[in-house]
């Protein structure tokens, strides 16, 4: 083990810093916390181990979170820091560029260095280091107790960032990792889920006594702009689940009524999905027809749903021309359109102008299963749903991919007399104060052509011909191009 030297200043300092988190984040760090982060600094600083932290969106938590990795790996010899999340997107691209950051600011540089994804004390890189350990989704329950198994140290801290999103095996080995003195662990994130460890953490009688609890909403937070909370407010309504997890930083209130609980559509976010290079990439067009809506153009491959377009207030020959030119770019084979009302502009256009596989959609049309759906448009959503469900999907990990997941958990469900599924109508959902879920009908489009890809789409580009097709039900169980 090699020997430590510590710069003059800092080692006289680290005694103070070691007991005052909050002296260390404004003297070493050159921050101004806000009142929330300086709660959880102060708490940390305390002889207490567990902390868990449920958190509005823009207050501050993955700022705070390497504050203290670096309080924390700066104030003591020898320390370790292990950090998780659901995502290596979460880990490398949110907390390891935030800790780079703050560390080019510091005090510290003289005394750690930070590489790609290695964090550590110059004289001890093996026993002195920051790490980020990624949990594979995808493995077996035993795989992913392994994340955090193994890890001891006199002075050790486990931060799980986004910790509604880690999967429950992972915090098994919590308990067995805290046995020294100066152990302690971090719950931080969105709380978007009712159910599992970091929930637990917060609201079950007999976990919840062992951690100290944080509740940071939005509205009491001096980083968040009123915009923001307005935006939400006005978008998704106060009483919404988006509104609970993404300000209140609270866990959503799904009720059985909810079509798509916000757990089941955030699981798609950066999904690894596979698909053949036979699969073809088509469009999917929600048309806007007024006020504040806004017209969408969403490319899906297979399972991958690419980043999106969005215009506002675009007439219907503006709005196909922009499509064009996404199918060109994108080297498209076919594009689905909500042709209801003033979308029929923008089929008949690309149908006129275009080399291009043209669907019309009219979700008003009856679904292939009247028992089981009211009308196309809820078998549409509903496959979706079955999809989230699943976590087939593959989202933008975005704040794109984001405003997906926060679309497709507003609409609620309902069934009609036969019992068919009734989805909650955009009229419906205006009238409670949320606004039109216009990029999740864009993918709700892609799920009608999805079923026929294969069978209709032209893979031949140089025998590209102007075509323009549409779904009817054949009264056999399925539905048929005519």
């Amino acid at each position: 083990m090699g020997k430590v030297q510590l710069n003059y200043n800092i080692l006289k300092k680290m005694r103070q810093w070691r007991h005052d988190s909050v002296a260390f984040s404004r003297e070493c760090l050159h921050v101004d916390p806000s009142d929330q982060q300086i709660k959880l600094l102060e708490a940390v600083s305390s002889p207490e181990k567990r902390f868990t932290v449920r958190s509005g969106h823009g207050c501050g938590k993955d700022a705070v979170s390497t504050w203290i990795a670096l309080w924390f790996i700066g104030t003591r010899p020898y320390a370790k820091v292990a950090v998780t999340a659901p995502t290596n997107r979460q880990l490398h691209d949110i907390f390891w560029a935030e800790l780079a950051k703050w560390f080019r600011g510091s005090e510290l540089q003289d005394e750690f260095v930070q590489q790609k994804d290695k964090f550590f004390h110059k004289s001890a890189p093996k026993e002195w280091w920051i790490r980020l350990m990624s949990p594979q989704v995808k493995a077996t329950k035993e795989d992913q107790a392994e994340t955090l198994a193994g890890l001891h140290a006199d002075h050790l801290l486990l931060i799980i960032d986004e910790a509604s999103g880690v999967a429950d095996p992972v915090f098994i080995p919590l308990e067995g990792a805290m046995t020294q003195e100066d152990n302690k662990c971090i719950l931080i994130g969105n709380m978007t889920k009712n159910r599992g460890y970091f929930y637990d953490s917060h609201f079950n009688s007999k976990i919840a006594k062992s951690w100290k609890r944080f509740h940071w909403d939005s509205r009491n937070s001096s980083l968040v702009a009123d915009s923001m909370v307005e935006y939400f407010a006005n978008k998704y309504g106060v009483e919404s689940s988006v509104f609970e997890v993404r300000v209140a930083g609270n866990p959503p209130h799904e009720d059985e009524r909810t079509l798509i609980p916000l757990a089941w559509a955030r699981q798609c976010l950066g999904n690894p999905v596979e698909v053949s290079e036979e699969e073809p990439t088509y469009l999917g067009v929600d048309v806007a027809r007024y006020g504040e809506d806004y017209s969408v153009i969403l490319p899906r491959r297979g399972l991958i749903i690419s980043p999106w377009d969005k215009f506002n207030g675009m007439n219907t020959i503006s709005l196909a021309g922009q499509v064009n030119l996404t199918y060109e770019e994108m080297d498209a084979s076919g594009v689905v359109v909500d042709e209801i009302g003033v979308g029929a502009g923008v089929t008949d256009w690309l149908y006129k102008h275009g080399h291009l596989n043209v669907f019309g959609l009219n979700v008003a049309n009856v679904s292939s299963d009247v028992a089981k759906y009211h009308r196309l448009r809820d078998e549409l959503w509903w496959r979706v749903r079955e999809k989230c469900m699943k976590g087939v999907y593959s989202f933008p990990e975005t704040d794109q991919g984001e405003e997906l997941c926060d679309e497709l958990s507003m609409p609620s469900y309902d069934f009609n007399s036969h019992g068919g599924v009734v989805i909650e109508s955009k009229r419906a959902m205006k009238t409670r104060g949320v606004a039109s879920p216009n990029i999740a009908d864009a993918l709700c489009n892609t799920e009608y052509i999805s079923v026929y890809a294969h069978r209709v789409l032209n893979r031949d580009k140089s025998k590209k011909k102007r075509s323009i097709y549409s779904l009817g039900y054949t009264g056999r169980g399925s539905y048929a191009v005519v």
